[in-house]
């Protein structure tokens, strides 16, 4: 007698919702109550990152020097 194999399931389609611009999506991240850009909230985004980037860094090189 043959193993017993599972049915066949047809594949899954994604989900696909309206697209939008990436850079346009990210910008509404940065924008104030009232639309606007705001610049305070860009700027302490980019201080976290240029930590958050010190601190991985070092990892990061002794895995690529191994």
């Amino acid at each position: 007698m043959p193993p017993r194999q599972p049915p066949m399931r047809p594949p899954r389609q994604p989900v696909q919702g309206p697209r939008r611009p990436a850079g346009q999506n990210i910008l509404n991240h940065f924008r104030d109550s009232e639309g606007n850009v705001d610049i305070d909230k860009i700027t302490t985004t980019a201080q976290q990152v240029g930590k958050l980037y010190g601190q991985v860094s070092p990892l990061i090189t002794k895995f690529i020097k191994r």
